[in-house]
């Protein structure tokens, strides 16, 4: 293992630190040193951090090392300067929203700044119908290369993604996972790598069924619990996240009963198909609605839908 970060956290910085800086995985360090030497040539780079499906592996403890050692070097490697909050984390952002407010910020004033995007699924998950927010993001995702940044996804499950982030966009993805002693004491620190050639035959054989184990990864490697952002900070931004989010699901639910009986309404009453229905709430909205979504929020079981290209929004 190589130590990282050495100027930045001197002795003491953390409890039982016997030297300056933190452990980092070779083979971890030489596949984000190829992004640090590259993104200076106008690159943009994604990277996913995922949990087997699981929370609490330590997925946003080895993401914030990974961020911090990305600042890090790129300002002694091509000495930019960059921007990394490890106290008040304005790096760190836990809705899409967020991420493209702060996206645009950092991209115009900090470019080559890493960007955290925790609990990325609530926002990118890999569904026939995607809401506004969803598709939000995936359009920042589309044209933000031109910032120049680092962004790291982390998220319980690589599946849940689409294939659009988690095949094309994304370079390489760390998967992050627990063990067991012999005792039964669960122990966090492990993750397998899986390069871009790797990550999209894994998610092309395993997403069906879920399966991590059917690809082999590149490589395992091991990290420790070294929190280099202000923890308290991360634990309430992230709480204060949640609970946004609980009250616009909340009201997301009632949009769509709302939905549901405007266009029961409309095919039922008026003896509408599905596609007429779209077609009729697009022209009165100006929003584009497929029948797919249609016949989604109406409930319809999928068999009865005919889907086509381009009906996914």
């Amino acid at each position: 293992m190589a130590r990282v970060c050495v100027d930045w956290f001197p002795m003491g910085t953390f409890h039982g630190q016997k030297k300056p800086g933190f452990h980092m995985d070779n083979q971890l360090k030489e596949n984000l040193d190829v992004i640090v030497q590259n993104i200076v040539d106008d690159w943009d780079f994604t990277i996913i951090v995922s949990g087997k499906g699981l929370v609490r592996t330590g997925k946003s403890v080895l993401s914030g090392q990974i961020a911090c050692y990305f600042a890090y070097e790129i300002e002694r490697v091509h000495g930019k300067k960059i921007y990394l909050d490890r106290e008040q984390l304005k790096n760190w952002v836990f809705t899409g929203q967020d991420l493209i407010k702060v996206g645009n910020w950092l991209g115009k004033d900090y470019p080559y700044s890493p960007l955290i995007y925790d609990e990325a699924g609530s926002d990118l998950q890999a569904r026939t119908t995607m809401s506004r927010s969803t598709q939000e993001v995936l359009n920042y995702f589309r044209e933000c290369g031109q910032y120049n940044l680092i962004n790291i996804l982390v998220l319980p499950d690589f599946f849940e993604l689409p294939k659009s982030i988690a095949v094309t966009r994304s370079i390489f993805l760390i998967d992050v996972y627990h063990t067991a002693t012999g005792d039964g004491k669960f122990i966090r620190g492990f993750y397998k790598f899986y390069n871009r050639k790797k990550k999209k035959e894994l998610y092309l054989k395993g997403k069906k069924d879920l399966n991590y184990d059917v690809v082999k990864s590149d490589f395992d490697g091991r990290f420790f619990d070294i929190h280099i952002m202000n923890e308290e900070t991360y634990r309430k931004k992230k709480r204060d996240a949640l609970k946004e989010r609980e009250k616009v699901s909340t009201r997301e639910v009632k949009y769509r009963e709302i939905l549901k009986i405007a266009f029961r309404d409309k095919k039922d009453l008026h003896n509408m198909t599905l596609r007429e229905t779209a077609k009729y709430f697009t022209e009165r909205s100006g929003v584009k609605i497929s029948h797919v979504f249609v016949a989604d929020v109406m409930d319809l079981p999928k068999q009865e839908v005919q889907t086509e290209e381009g009906d996914d929004i």
